[in-house]
């Protein structure tokens, strides 16, 4: 959506806050400093495991279909009798001339994910309510300075950031704060700072990115400069008198001829010599290095910082119980509770909040998560069943069969199956096995 800077103006820090040398020839223990937003921005460009975790976490709340519900919890199936409903969809459905909802949303999730927030402008006209908004664009937080507001305390209602500063290719914008509705994905916020940002959670993750970023660099090295092989000498005889050493002009001509020798095609494969050569093979167990268990340890760890089940990452090697298990989870403990997280912060900044009506993300028509629906119908078919058999039995009132069945109660229907097959005979079938959610009073 919004431009990034180029390559040029990228200088890496530690987490002290010093230049970082990335040549190699620091052979210190070196950890980027993620508190950062510029190493935020980069860790996210350069770390593909972490990259791949919020990117897979954009993916899977984009699952979810904007509804509206009434304070009950029901769905409303037509909106378009209700304007403050109609106005919303109407901009969600197309939130700027850049960008679907879907495209929208996902941006929304990974800069939340980034940087810890996502200040989101609602372009709207003056003196009207957000729900008339025309556009609304996520504004990127490395191109953003919030203006702290140093009138605000405790005990006013004053916004703790006043404006936002944005720089947008060679446009510099001064955004009021009541423009921006500030979506965030942290709890605690920077202990040197008013301005109610919070941390991002890739803060927390300096070892891991560092040692990921450092063991995919030694797997590299190897792989291009794996050094010598090993070392072509003489192999004198036993009957041969002493060692005769190669001279500089015969070394240079076998390690001219040696170029020729190799895996590839057209190259060869085997050395044939008119003089007794040995060869003496420097080898070396690239697995003591451990780095493919480093990048695992650092997946592990990126996974357990941001929620996201280490079962769904490649590798893992999974069955189909474990990963339909991690899949449920991560939409009930993570992308969900997001989900409404954010949906809350739309409902009070649009003035939904207080119109009996509310806008949600939905999620249940999710495969992953209709089995649990199947599961939640046959556990109520099962109690359903073993009320109607108490209510017929006469063990319980009415009024009781419907509690057991989370169902409210009836005034005056406090009796037993007797007297109500006598107060109410024409509404009992034969069988008298009426269902009591369906029973009607007379």
């Amino acid at each position: 959506m919004f431009p990034i800077p180029t390559t040029k103006d990228f200088i890496p820090v530690d987490a002290h806050g010093d230049v970082l040398d990335l040549r190699g020839t620091n052979t210190n223990a070196a950890w980027l400093g993620l508190e950062n937003k510029m190493m935020q921005y980069w860790a996210y460009n350069y770390c593909s495991p972490l990259a791949a975790v919020i990117d897979r976490l954009a993916e899977a709340d984009t699952n979810g279909k904007i509804e509206f519900v009434n304070d009950d919890g029901d769905t409303i199936k037509n909106i378009r009798k209700i304007p403050i409903l109609s106005r919303v969809k109407k901009l969600l459905d197309n939130p700027n001339p850049f960008q679907t909802w879907h495209e929208f949303n996902s941006q929304q999730v990974v800069l939340c994910k980034i940087f810890g927030y996502c200040p989101v402008f609602f372009v709207s006209p003056e003196g009207m309510d957000k729900s008339y908004t025309k556009y609304i664009f996520n504004i990127n937080p490395f191109l953003a300075t919030p203006t702290i507001n140093y009138d605000f305390d405790l005990y006013n209602e004053l916004p703790p950031i006043k404006s936002w500063s944005v720089r947008i290719y060679s446009q510099h914008l001064e955004i009021d704060s009541k423009d921006i509705l500030l979506i965030k994905d942290g709890y605690i916020h920077h202990s040197i700072q008013t301005d109610g940002l919070p941390i991002s959670k890739i803060a927390g993750l300096d070892y891991f990115v560092s040692n990921i970023c450092a063991a995919m660099e030694a797997d590299n090295v190897l792989l291009k400069k794996k050094g010598p092989l090993g070392i072509f000498s003489y192999d004198p005889k036993p009957d041969m008198a002493g060692s005769l050493p190669l001279n500089p002009k015969k070394a240079d001509e076998l390690q001219e001829a040696l170029k020729s020798y190799g895996l590839t095609l057209g190259q060869l494969q085997y050395v044939i010599s008119k003089i007794p050569i040995k060869w003496n093979s420097m080898s070396y167990n690239l697995r003591d290095l451990m780095t493919k268990e480093t990048v695992r340890q650092g997946i592990d760890g990126i996974c357990d910082r941001f929620g996201y089940p280490a079962e769904l990452m490649s590798g893992k090697n999974a069955t189909y119980e474990n990963r339909n298990s991690a899949e449920k989870f991560l939409y009930q403990n993570n992308v969900i509770p997001f989900s409404l997280r954010r949906m809350n912060k739309y409902n009070d900044f649009l003035g939904i909040t207080g119109s009996g009506y509310n806008l949600n993300l939905d999620y249940q028509d999710l495969p992953v998560l209709q089995e649990d629906l199947l599961k939640s119908g046959q556990s109520r078919l099962a109690t359903s069943n073993s009320v109607q058999v108490d209510w017929v039995g006469g063990l319980i009132t009415w009024n009781e069969a419907r509690l057991l069945l989370e169902l409210d109660t009836v005034p005056g229907m406090d009796i037993y199956y007797n007297e109500y097959i006598k107060k109410y005979p024409s509404v009992i079938p034969i069988n008298n096995t009426k269902p009591i959610a369906d029973a009607k009073v007379a």
